[in-house]
């Protein structure tokens, strides 16, 4: 029988590959998967976690609430406080199941059990590195002890997984013989880890591939992997795809060192698969309340491209995108934000954003037309940003803080619309006219004022939807005698620079009453039909 990869590789060469993945998925049928979740064990190890018993409480019960399957607690003989953890959260009647991590020691096991938890996660090295530096033991004697403990937990009525620690730098023949004998034993599942993150997706195929086929298909497989080489989310995936039936996670992926597979990630990940299956089975709509207490205990901010959570997650800034999203979201988007409790972001005031999303903006204010659009885009453009930048570590204050911003300058924009002009000092008024190129053109005229010392204001913009016709733009600057200069010099080498390709004239003219371009008695000296 041709292994998985070997499939898909015959596949992509036929072609038929394709079509499986138009639908986003290479199972045959979305898995039946188990999450492990281990925020109160492994994310107890990150570096900055400071869980008090009030906390784990908390996480436990948001986790249960989720959905999560289990929920792995500390080895009780880390101390007084650990064991009370335990029982604690043994206690609260969650749907999840409560399983501790421990050594493959009678002792610790003893003490697990004791908690009244309803499982047992117990590893031991099997790796030639950690084994020489932990226990010293050869294979033969770790199935030994293995054995007596196994049948401890299962004396007791309790769930048992035996996993080789570091099973990617082990050797696999050991691994095997040691996964058989657990097997034989009738252990619930066994564990591959991969300890220090070193495993690729194909290697993580091949193990499981290997594993699966080596133990009975009632026999679960528990996957474990580390982010030191950032492939923890592609590997959980492959994982599930060879025959995995469980993965750990953590929120934030927080954990020993870069941590592990983090919850947000990994659901987004199976969300692509099957999201009604998804959405039924966990509540999504938690996992940004969950990622923000847990950021807080862990002193930790979420970083702004975290999966699902981060602050420019499902923010978009370019015209082409903004406009896409605003028709069809999942033109741009994978992953529907509302699904996940959050929210879409078009980014305002910048040189990328673009008419439409001006519009989507500003369209519950009152009506707005297209020349409207451009003098409030013009105007926000042209004013001075925040301080404090969007793509920020900080707090979700620093976010409100920008927003607010920008809703208080859109409303003076929209309500300038309507207020008569002031003498603003010395001004000049420009018009450009000719090939503009579908705006190409005009955004670099328009940049240039936006990056100039002078305030700016878009009198007329007339662009039609056909290049072939000329465009108009009419821009009034205002300003120092001196910066006003400078611009219309700048204006005047980028035109002059474009004239192969773009026939374009600049002419100064002045305005009447009504607002109505006209050419001033020196517009023949100062035009340029460039």
């Amino acid at each position: 029988m041709l292994s998985a990869h070997r499939v898909l590789r015959a596949q992509l060469r036929s072609g038929s590959a394709l079509r499986r993945f138009s639908t986003a998925s290479a199972f045959d049928s979305f898995p039946d998967f188990s999450i492990v979740d281990s925020t109160l064990r492994e994310g107890e190890q990150f570096a900055t976690a400071e869980f008090t018993p009030q906390d784990r409480v908390y996480v436990a019960k948001i986790l249960d609430r989720m959905g999560v399957d289990y929920i792995e607690m500390v080895n009780p003989m880390a101390g007084k406080q650990a064991i009370e953890d335990c029982e604690t959260v043994a206690k609260l009647g969650l749907k999840s199941k409560i399983v501790c991590h421990t050594r493959c020691h009678i002792s610790d096991v003893k003490a697990a059990v004791n908690t009244g938890i309803q499982g047992v996660n117990m590893y031991m090295a099997t790796s030639p590195i950690l084994a020489k530096h932990s226990h010293g033991k050869g294979i033969d004697v770790v199935i030994e002890n293995a054995t007596e403990v196994v049948k401890y937990v299962q004396s007791h009525g309790l769930e048992v997984r035996f996993s080789c620690e570091d099973s990617f730098r082990s050797d696999m023949s050991d691994c095997l013989k040691v996964y058989k004998a657990m097997d034989a034993l009738g252990v619930d599942r066994v564990g591959v880890a991969d300890t220090v993150g070193i495993a690729t997706p194909s290697q993580v195929r091949e193990v499981i591939s290997k594993v699966r086929e080596a133990i009975r298909p009632e026999t679960g497989i528990e996957f474990h992997t580390h982010n030191d080489t950032g492939c923890c989310i592609a590997n959980a995936l492959v994982a599930l795809e060879a025959g995995a039936t469980h993965i750990d996670t953590c929120v934030l992926g927080i954990g020993e060192r870069n941590g592990i597979t983090p919850l947000g990630g990994f659901l987004g990940r199976m969300y692509t698969m099957d999201k009604e299956r998804l959405m039924k089975k966990y509540d999504l709509g938690l996992l940004r309340h969950l990622e923000k207490y847990v950021s807080q205990r862990a002193h930790v901010v979420i970083p702004f491209n975290n999966y699902i959570t981060g602050s420019c997650a499902f923010t978009h800034k370019a015209g082409v995108h903004s406009k896409a999203v605003m028709q069809n979201p999942a033109a741009y988007e994978v992953l529907d934000p509302s699904d996940f409790g959050v929210e879409r972001r078009i980014e305002l005031a910048h040189r990328l954003t673009g008419w439409n999303a001006m519009k989507q903006r500003t369209q519950d204010e009152r009506t707005i037309g297209l020349e409207e659009l451009d003098k409030i885009l013009m105007s926000l453009c042209s004013k001075k940003q925040p301080k404090t930048a969007f793509i920020s570590w900080g707090s979700d204050k620093t976010l409100e803080h920008k927003a607010e911003h920008y809703r208080q300058e859109t409303q003076s924009a929209i309500e300038a619309l309507d207020a008569p002009e002031e003498e603003l000092g010395p001004n000049m008024t420009l018009m450009f006219e000719g090939h503009l190129f579908d705006k190409a053109i005009l955004n670099r005229l328009l940049d240039l004022a936006v990056d100039s010392p002078c305030s700016f204001k878009v009198i007329k913009l007339d662009v039609p939807n056909d290049n072939e016709e000329e465009s108009k733009a009419i821009i009034k600057i205002m300003g120092t005698l001196t910066d006003i200069e400078l611009l219309r010099q700048k204006y005047e080498k980028l035109l002059a620079t474009l004239d192969d390709i773009a026939h374009t004239r600049m002419i100064e003219i002045t305005e009447d009453e009504n607002t109505t371009p006209k050419e001033s008695e020196e517009a023949t000296k100062l035009g340029h039909g460039l």
